[in-house]
Order: C-alpha cells, then sequence, then structure tokens
C-alpha cells in the first residue's frame, strides 16, 4: 500500500507551535527511513511526520485532570492534580471558581513525581503518608513511601521502591502506619507498622508468602488489621490479624465448615467494629454489597438487586450513611443510603462517565466521587446528601482545547456469531462519531481482552484528535478472549459493513497487550476488510503473520509488562521478511518503557501518521 496517499480532511484553524520533538522527527527523518534514536525512542521504517499533525497532536495532550486521595481531619480534601507527566498534591477547601474560603486550593510540596496515594490520619493532619512512584519517569515500576509534613518540610523516606509497599493504612491514633512490604531476604511479602513518631525500622507483624496481602483497615481499638489475602483463581479471604501476635482469623465465613471462596473487592470495618462491609461475588453472578456481622446475626446484601458488579463503597464514619457504585453500559451510577431516615437518593447532574472512587469525610455529610467523565477530564466532586448538591472541586483543564469540541461516545450492541438459548448473543461497544457530514473511515480500538478490559466512556483525547482532527469514527468494542474474540471481531466488521455512514473499506485496528495480539491476528484473517493494524506490545506466531499483506505498525514498551524487546523484534523481522510494510516504535533502553513526555508526543505522532497514510484518500 502507498504510504503517501492525501491525507483527510485535517482541521488547520488554531494549530498549535510545532513541539521540539516533533519538528526534529519531520526534519530528520529520510523518507524511506531506516532505523533512527529520537531522543529516548527507536525508530524504524518510520516516514517524515507531517507538520499539520506534528502541530496539531501536541493540542490534545495537554489536558489536566484530578484524582481523589482523601479528606483530612478538619475537612480539606486532598487530590493529585496531573499535568505534563507530573503530579502535585493539592489541599483543597471550596469547590472549584467559589471562594468560600481565603484559600481554596493549597500546593504541597512541588509538583514531581507520580503520586500512586496519599492519606492523611482519622483525627490529627500534621503529616501525611505518601506513595510516589519515582521511577516513572525511568520506566521502572514501584513506588516508595514517605512521610510528608504539611508544615513545609522535607518528606521523609519511610520504605524504599525497591521492597514494593503496598498502600498503608493510618491507626487511629494517628501514630502507626499498618501496610505490607518486601523487607526480609526471604524475599516474602510480609506484613508491618511502623510507628512514624518514633525512631526505628517498621516491626514485622506476620510473615507472608508469595501472594500479595493488603491492608485495609485497622480495627476501632487498633489491635488488628483487616487484611485481604489473595488465593489466585479462587478468590480471596479476609483476615484479621492480631498486630501484636500475628494471629489471623478468617472473617469473610463466619461459622461455615467448609466455607468457599468468591473475589472480594473493597472491604471496610463496621464503625461500631462489630462486623465488615465488603463487595464480593462469592455465590452470586455478580460482586454485591453485604455486611457480615462477627457475632452470628445472618449476613446482608445491602445492594440493590441490579444485574451489575458493585465496584465501589464507602461508609461514613458514624455509620448514618451507606454509598456504593456500579456501572450501567459502562456508565458510572451511585446510591447514597441515609440508613437513619431510611432514604435513598442518588446525585443529581451526575457527569457521564466512570466512577474511580468513593470517600466520605469525617463528618459523612459530604462524599467525594472521582469521576472520569466522557467528555471532560478527570476530576473531583462533592455531593452532599443532606442538601441534594453536587459540585466539582477540581478544575477542568483543557489547554488549548474548549469542552464543545469534545465528542461523547454512543453505547451500541452487534450480534455476535453465537446464538445461547436460541438467540444472537449482543457484545456493546463505544462508537465515537465525527459531527462532519458524509461517510467516514473506521478506527477499531481493542483492548486487553486477557485483562478483561471493557472500554470505558472516559476522555481519551488521542480519540478525540482522531474524530475532530483526522474524520474518523473510533469503535471500541467490548471482545471476549482468545479465539472467541477473533470471531466477535468478524462480527463486528460485518455490522460496521452494513452501516450506511461508514467507510467500510476503510477500516484499521489498534489494539493493546492482547488487543495488539488480536488486531495482528485479525488483520491475517480479515486482510479483505481491513488496511492496516497498530500492535502496541502485542504478539503473534508465524502463521497467524503468514496471512498479514497490509501494514502493520509495531509498537514497543507502551504497557507494563511490555513485550520484550527479543519478541518485538521477532515480529518485524517475520513481517519483512514477508514485504509487509511494518514500521517499528520502541524505547531506547530495551529494558525500559515510552513513559517520559516527549516520547508519548512522538509515539501520538507516529500513530497519527500512520492512520492518515492508511485511511486517507
Amino acid at each position: 500500500m502507498n504510504d503517501n496517499k492525501p491525507m483527510p480532511r485535517i482541521n488547520r484553524v488554531c494549530a498549535a507551535p510545532l513541539w521540539a520533538s516533533f519538528a526534529l522527527l519531520a526534519a530528520s527523518a529520510p523518507a524511506l527511513a531506516g532505523r533512527t534514536v529520537l531522543g529516548g525512542v527507536v525508530l524504524d521504517g518510520v516516514p517524515p511526520i507531517d507538520a499539520t499533525i506534528a502541530a496539531a497532536v501536541p493540542r490534545y495532550a495537554a489536558a489536566g485532570e484530578a484524582r481523589l486521595l482523601g479528606w483530612q481531619s478538619d475537612g480539606a480534601l486532598l487530590v493529585a492534580a496531573h499535568t505534563e507527566s507530573r503530579d502535585q498534591l493539592q489541599r483543597l477547601r471550596a469547590p472549584a471558581g467559589k471562594s468560600a474560603a481565603p484559600v481554596t486550593s493549597e500546593a504541597l510540596g512541588a509538583p514531581d513525581f507520580i503520586l500512586r496515594s496519599a492519606g492523611a490520619p482519622n483525627y490529627k493532619s500534621d503529616a501525611l503518608f505518601v506513595m510516589r512512584d519515582e521511577g516513572a519517569a525511568a520506566g521502572a515500576g514501584g513506588a516508595a513511601l514517605y512521610l510528608q509534613p504539611l508544615n513545609g518540610g522535607e518528606p521523609r523516606p519511610l520504605v524504599s521502591a525497591a521492597a514494593h509497599p503496598g498502600t498503608p493504612v493510618w491507626a487511629h491514633d494517628g501514630r502507626r502506619l499498618a501496610f505490607s512490604a518486601m523487607l526480609r531476604e526471604e524475599h516474602t511479602i510480609d506484613l508491618y507498622v511502623l510507628d512514624t513518631a518514633a525512631p526505628g525500622e517498621p516491626r514485622l507483624v506476620a510473615g507472608g508468602t508469595a501472594a500479595s496481602w493488603q491492608v485495609l483497615d485497622w480495627t476501632s481499638a487498633d489491635r488488628a488489621l483487616l487484611v485481604r489475602h489473595p488465593l489466585g483463581a479462587d478468590g480471596d479471604e479476609l483476615l484479621l490479624v492480631d498486630v501484636e501476635t500475628g494471629a489471623l482469623r478468617r472473617v469473610d465465613a463466619p461459622g461455615e465448615r467448609s466455607p468457599g471462596y468468591g473475589h472480594i473487592g473493597e472491604a471496610r470495618l463496621s464503625p461500631d467494629g462489630r462486623g465488615v462491609y465488603l463487595i464480593t461475588d462469592r455465590d452470586s453472578r455478580n460482586a454485591q454489597l453485604r455486611y457480615i456481622d462477627f457475632y452470628g446475626a445472618p449476613t446482608q446484601v445491602l445492594s440493590l438487586p441490579v444485574n451489575h458488579d458493585i465496584e465501589h463503597f464507602d461508609v461514613s464514619a458514624d455509620g448514618r450513611y451507606l454509598a456504593y457504585s456500579w456501572s450501567e453500559g459502562g456508565y458510572g451510577r451511585v446510591t447514597v443510603i441515609d440508613r437513619k431516615a431510611a432514604l435513598d437518593s442518588a446525585p443529581a447532574d451526575l457527569p457521564a462517565g466512570v466512577i474511580a472512587a468513593l470517600r466520605f469525610e469525617r463528618g459523612g455529610a459530604r462524599l467525594a466521587l472521582e469521576i472520569a467523565p466522557s467528555a471532560a477530564p478527570r476530576g473531583v466532586y462533592v455531593y452532599e446528601p443532606g442538601a441534594g448538591t453536587l459540585a466539582r472541586w477540581t478544575h477542568a483543564e483543557l489547554g488549548a482545547l474548549s469542552a464543545a469540541q469534545l465528542v461523547a461516545p454512543q453505547t451500541i450492541r452487534f450480534a455476535t456469531w453465537d446464538r445461547p438459548a436460541g438467540s444472537p448473543r449482543t457484545l456493546a461497544a463505544l462508537l465515537y462519531r465525527p459531527r462532519s457530514a458524509g461517510k467516514h473511515p473506521v478506527l477499531v480500538m481493542l483492548g486487553d481482552t486477557a485483562r478483561g478490559a471493557a472500554p470505558l466512556p472516559q476522555l481519551d483525547l488521542f480519540v478525540q484528535y482522531c474524530v475532530n482532527e483526522l474524520g474518523l469514527t473510533v469503535v471500541a468494542p467490548a471482545l471476549r478472549a482468545g479465539e472467541t474474540g477473533q470471531l466477535d471481531l468478524g462480527a463486528l466488521l460485518a455490522w460496521l459493513g452494513a452501516q450506511p455512514d461508514l467507510q467500510h473499506e476503510r477500516v484499521l485496528l489498534l489494539g493493546r497487550g492482547a488487543g495488539g495480539s488480536l488486531a495482528l491476528a485479525g488483520l491475517g484473517l480479515y486482510s479483505e476488510r481491513l488496511r492496516g493494524a497498530i500492535s502496541i506490545d502485542g504478539g503473534a506466531g508465524g502463521a497467524q503473520l503468514a496471512a498479514i499483506r497490509a501494514p502493520v505498525l509495531l509498537v514497543r514498551g507502551l504497557l507494563d509488562p511490555p513485550l520484550s524487546a527479543g519478541a518485538a523484534e521477532q515480529l518485524l523481522w517475520r513481517l519483512r521478511s514477508a514485504n509487509v510494510n511494518s514500521w517499528f516504535i520502541a524505547p531506547r533502553d530495551t529494558g525500559g518503557r515510552l513513559t517520559g513526555g516527549a516520547e508519548l508526543d512522538t509515539l501520538r505522532g507516529v500513530i497519527a501518521q500512520f492512520l492518515v497514510n492508511n485511511l486517507g484518500d
């Protein structure tokens, strides 16, 4: 296929200045490029990047977003504001744009690193624990644990990233942190308690195994820890671990002689200490919110009988309010139960998107929600059940873009090849349509099916670039894993071919992980229907590659863990041995990942150029 085809319509109005990495790539790459190194990126077979692409792509990478970290005891909200590959820890006291307090937003420390989590004690907030990913820029995994004073002092290191500490939980005394870590030579993941107000090392509470533990809560008297212990494919178990003796007691199946297991999500001890709230799918088709009483009362199912998994929950410190969320067609829903008044409520005007976290403030009158809307940056909102009001507390930063330019997805369903119970099975997909008239080429985005990743209706600025600037219809389906997913892909292509507003002869696949492998396999299976494929950290066997004739872009090093350098080079060699037009991009460090801002900008530019070359007129 000719790689120098004319480009589809590109919006050249208000183009941002050329970024240095794109300008260098466009100026230095030869027309028939061999292998070159640009900063921290290796490029092979990549032609020059068009100047219009180089100018437009950065405009769709500058949005700022915020994540919920928690509440302080004085009612201040802690968030991580993310811009330009950096996180800024912030303390908020009022909604964005309002001046209910003299200072409504306060930065804590300088913007640096990627914050995994942070938390304040329940009753006093002289310091926070902070988990920060110090190796994010270099592609290293893991996060280090620090104690961050709130008086402006320097953070004190507690546990290094090399020990792989888990997210800690404060004791009610405001001094001790409980967490899992790998601090012994046995390389097991153990449970520790650390007194942050005294010198000394973390104290071993209980020895672990190769499986990880997760500390979830302390009992009200700080005598035991609530811990989730994964058991592999069987599920999980909840344990109470005595902080003095290390004795373990299972609490998610009280009184059962031969208890079974289920997968356990979030869990929390009740404020009175008499039981535990948890999300589990044990003996159920869906994950439910349940309450288990430690003293023999029957287990209660607290969530409404919805045919969806409960994803997040929280309970107020006084036990009055209980909030939980679930997804309906990929979109988040929230129910708040006022147990004193026996009333259920839901926030009005909840943004359409994905709910990522729920957290009540200590007093219980306000509920913080982290929401990733489909047409706005991720942010933190606060709902007041008593007043029934919902307000966004973090700023929505879109850089050079405006909210009016963003396109929200439509949820569609298409029939698959199989017919359970005698009727066709249907699968869901998110469909992003350009606003311009006429037929449009199609980009099919395949998630990592091996990890059960379904498409989420949250803002993806590169999708917005493809829709607005390249005039592509973007489809993100929820396909099944393995060979079944290959047949599902064929059914989706048949559905696309029947749509009158789509150019079914111009379809290209883009996949990540197992979705990248599916993109390569699908390109071989359905070559007559596809213009090419982009595989991000996906692999394929020789038989699958043998049938490929259309162009392929191989990307290595974006996911964690990435495809190995050897496997990626072998894929490239096999494709080129079959005379397949193949582009390749990877981190310069064979053991690293594409994580830096300039590296990601270059990657987006290369993907955009590949789309233009193979879906253009």
